[in-house]
């Protein structure tokens, strides 16, 4: 049964000892997000922070489904959040996913919820009233988005995107952006909006039930509404309600609401932010300005945020696995024989691994090839294809094949001239960050040439390969009579 809101999720985090409640006065001020980023590198519980300096009545949230560093449980909070085991893997997550995606569900409108217990409008909005925090030092200001989802609507058809936007505050009604062309949202504005005048509609759902976050920031065809996916992996529709000032449609028990307009033609400085890519990779500089009109929110309000930085945190790990689902529905729709397609979450999503059967010679390029001309390998600058007999979400067996398989010179191939994510990818030259110029793909082929002959295959020196089958089955029957 899915969660009704992120409260019901918390108690199930803290009945499995993944919730801490921080009740020492902490400043928003760099403490929070230092006390947050630190837990989220050594895996500890999510914190839960209940006496922020100056906002009584507050709270702010970080590492919802961040990694744990229980046995066997690094993924628990993503698979609580979906209602499965907490010691399920990434390629249980991934399958559980895709099965589910098959039956997208839409959300039910409702009355009223508990997200306008509070409601501000016009001279009312005050977003400094909110405890957002100023998260990593040298941050260009508070960011209120950073674990959340961005609501808009297409200008000519009925589609409304979700999406995860950082959101930057300016004063007490506008807010900074990072909307750039290669996302939905801002394909949407400068292609649509802004060329004929026109705001363009939004509304920032922050603290949702825990699918939300998660989902609005995957790689989902423009033209599918979010909110029906969402449905299709809680296995039961979202109640939304009407936004008070634009027309747009939120989840009723979110716990914090902003609605607005991007304004056109008009640009502020923004940034700059410690982000995804484990560096504070972009500078200040001008960008969309985002004008709130109302804010509604719940009674003593959660503000969820996420401590972006050297990987793992919440984004990397949830991002990267449905990433990856996402990758495989893909392949699979070719009628590729993938197994398995994982991306490490110490890759920021920019390394793809697919483990294949490899039916005829430089199948590796077509597989590579499919990931980068597919929506969701817009990250994906790394693609390693390893053989069928290799766990693509083993890191250990993948460094091996990659090793021992992967000639340096005819099994990598390199595409030049390959746009990429623009502002934020730390490996382009400074020029080249503002419009994502000058980027490059690369395909490691760890996969052992079609053509040569099977006897000519290094066998695989492992248990489960070198010993009679009877005598594997001996020895795992009798595993504790030998003392362990």
């Amino acid at each position: 049964m899915a969660f009704l809101d992120l409260r019901e999720f918390l108690e199930k985090l803290e009945e499995e000892g993944e919730l801490v409640r921080v009740k020492k006065l902490v400043d928003w001020n760099l403490e929070a997000g230092g006390i947050a980023r630190r837990a989220t590198e050594l895996g500890e519980p999510a914190p839960l922070f209940e006496n922020i300096k100056d906002y009584p009545g507050y709270r702010l949230l970080s590492a919802q489904v961040g990694p744990s560093n229980k046995e066997n449980r690094y993924y628990c909070r993503m698979a609580m959040a979906m209602g499965m085991k907490p010691e399920s893997g990434p390629d249980e997550i991934i399958e559980e996913y895709l099965e589910r995606k098959k039956f997208p569900i839409k959300p039910v409108l409702v009355p009223e919820g508990p997200c306008k217990e509070n409601v501000f409008i016009g001279d009312e909005v005050d977003l400094e009233k909110l405890p957002v925090p100023i998260i990593h030092g040298g941050d260009g200001g508070r960011f209120i988005g950073s674990w959340h989802a961005v609501a808009t609507k297409d200008l000519d058809t009925d589609w409304v995107n979700w999406g995860m936007y950082r959101l930057m505050v300016h004063d007490k009604n506008t807010m900074g952006s990072v909307i750039v062309p290669p996302q939905h949202i801002g394909r949407m504005f400068f292609q649509k909006y802004e060329p004929k005048n026109l705001p363009m509609e939004f509304a920032a759902i922050i603290g949702a039930e825990p699918i939300t976050p998660m989902l609005s920031g995957s790689p989902i065809a423009a033209g599918v509404n979010e909110m029906d996916i969402i449905g299709a992996i809680r296995k039961e529709p979202l109640q939304v309600v009407k936004c008070e000032t634009v027309d747009l449609l939120v989840p009723a028990t979110a716990e914090i609401v902003i609605e607005g307009e991007v304004v056109p033609n008009m640009r502020k400085d923004e940034g700059p932010f410690g982000e995804y890519v484990g560096y504070r990779a972009s500078k200040r500089s001008p960008k969309p300005v985002l004008k709130v009109k109302a804010i509604t929110h719940r009674n003593n309000p959660i503000l969820t945020m996420c401590a972006l930085g050297v990987p793992v945190d919440e984004g990397h790990l949830s991002v990267a696995t449905i990433w990856a689902a996402e990758i495989l529905e893909t392949l699979r729709k070719h009628e590729f024989p993938v197994k398995m397609v994982f991306i490490p979450p110490e890759g920021v999503t920019h390394m793809v691994i697919v483990s294949t059967k490899i039916p005829y010679p430089n199948f590796a390029k077509r597989i590579a090839d499919a990931i980068w001309a597919s929506p969701a390998g817009i990250f994906s600058y790394y693609v390693v294809v390893v053989d069928d007999d290799v766990d693509a979400t083993n890191m250990d067996e993948v460094l091996w094949a990659f090793t021992t398989r992967c000639h340096p010179k005819r099994d990598i191939f390199v595409q030049e001239g390959s746009p990429v994510y623009p502002i934020l990818i730390p490996f382009l030259e400074p020029k080249d960050r503002l419009i994502g110029d000058n980027g490059a793909n690369v395909l490691f082929d760890c996969t052992w040439p079609y053509h040569w002959d099977k006897e000519d295959i290094p066998t695989k020196a492992s248990f489960d390969v070198l010993w009679p089958k009877e005598l594997q089955e001996s020895i795992i029957n009798n595993w504790k009579e030998y003392g362990f």
